[in-house]
């Protein structure tokens, strides 16, 4: 049974149920806790947060664009300020936004966050209204953009502008022709035969969401064309191919030099600059600065190190535009209070584990250890010392070392 199916339980309906609901009448539920936060921050007057954790595929991302579109929804009827309308439609926008370039179809869930972000959306005092937020984001997975395990995706946004751009906007990014296809590109081909297809998904679709979704949340129509501009440039730079011998170091294959010059194009380099650094290494000493030969396999290593580099700066400035425009400079942030949403990326173990993974399913242990500590520990231990009676010991699996 899917949690998150298209049922009733997470209706308006539902949503208005919840909404100032006390909390020992209210059942069990996403909306309940999002409403004991916001209860918590109105009435206690502090800051509140929300963490989502789990493994991968346990609804992680899902569950936390509900919690955000309760805090947008379900008070809205208090205010006709457009202003206020347009952040809350603002804040719903950047889901969107980060599942394209922040998520990726593993092995275990076809749509899996492979980064963490913290959203704090922020309340003004008095009226308990949002008046805007702020996002950071963490540990963004930079190795799935040059390598995917078999049945995987690279980030859906490849996918997602390979599928939907229009004929104009492939001609400007030589993606069109023989590159037309994801299974042309390195980069997104890893995966093996059919691992592109997601049912259900509709990547065109996706994509006209997505880039709709970058222009609410303040990105315009040129500063979006860079953005297709530096992904083209990625996929075409992920087809370099190199030749040589230890002797003589390596270069650039003939067969890869088209695309080796489109790719250098589309990312504004020169292609002596890119050529250089892409087979070359800068060795510092105290007097000078020594340009050494690199072999094949180091060449290849550059390579996908300047295309992670450059999908991982992408990503930090696409937050730049969203966060001035989901906190106006008009809101004074000391007049505010926040309730902040965690969606950390779920446990994963996979053939082949990133540092960031590993980073991640540490936080994941932690989390659980803190969980553990305080839901059985804690309160097991009160019990024990007022000598309840008729309580049972409710064992648990203490991932404590």
């Amino acid at each position: 049974m899917n949690p998150f199916s298209p049922v009733q339980l997470y209706s308006p309906e539902a949503m208005a149920r919840y909404a100032r609901a006390a909390s020992h009448a209210a059942d069990p539920h996403l909306f309940a806790i999002a409403e004991n936060a916001y209860r918590g921050m109105v009435n206690d007057r502090r800051n509140q947060t929300i963490i989502v954790y789990g493994e991968s595929g346990s609804g992680k991302t899902t569950s936390a664009k509900y919690i955000m579109r309760y805090f947008a929804q379900a008070h809205h009827a208090d205010t006709n300020d457009v202003q206020m309308s347009t952040v809350e439609n603002q804040i719903l926008a950047t889901n969107p936004v980060f599942e394209s370039f922040g998520n990726a179809k593993t092995t275990r869930n076809d749509n899996s966050s492979r980064f963490g972000k913290f959203l704090d959306i922020k309340f003004e005092r008095e009226r308990q209204q949002i008046v805007g937020g702020r996002i950071r984001t963490f540990l963004l997975e930079r190795s799935r953009v040059v390598y995917q395990p078999p049945t995987e995706r690279n980030y859906h946004i490849f996918y997602q502008l390979l599928a939907g751009a229009d004929a104009e906007l492939r001609a400007r990014l030589r993606l069109d022709g023989e590159y037309a296809a994801c299974g042309a590109f390195h980069y997104t081909n890893q995966g093996g035969a059919g691992s592109a297809a997601i049912p259900g998904v509709d990547d065109a679709a996706d994509f006209a969401e997505t880039d709709a979704s970058l222009e609410m949340v303040g990105i315009d129509g040129t500063q979006r064309g860079h953005i297709w501009r530096t992904l083209a440039g990625i996929l075409h730079l992920g087809n370099v191919e190199f030749s040589g011998s230890e002797s003589t170091g390596s270069f650039v294959g003939a067969e890869s030099e088209p695309q080796f010059a489109i790719a250098a194009e589309l990312l504004g380099v020169g292609e002596a600059k890119l050529r250089q650094w892409l087979t070359k290494r800068q060795i510092v000493t105290r007097h000078d600065n020594i340009l050494a030969k690199v072999n094949k396999t180091q060449a290849l290593v550059i390579r996908d190190s300047i295309a992670k580099f450059i999908y991982a700066r992408l990503f930090d400035w696409i937050l730049g535009p969203i966060n001035a425009s989901l906190l106006p400079t008009q809101v004074d942030e000391g007049q505010t209070s926040f309730v902040g949403v965690l969606d950390i990326y779920g446990f994963e173990h996979f053939e082949h584990n990133s540092f960031e993974q590993f980073c991640i399913n540490y936080a994941n242990e932690k989390l659980q250890q803190n969980f553990n500590h305080h839901v059985f520990k804690i309160e097991q231990e009160e019990y024990r010392r007022e000598q309840l009676e008729n309580w049972t010991f409710i064992g648990f699996q203490d991932n404590q070392p």
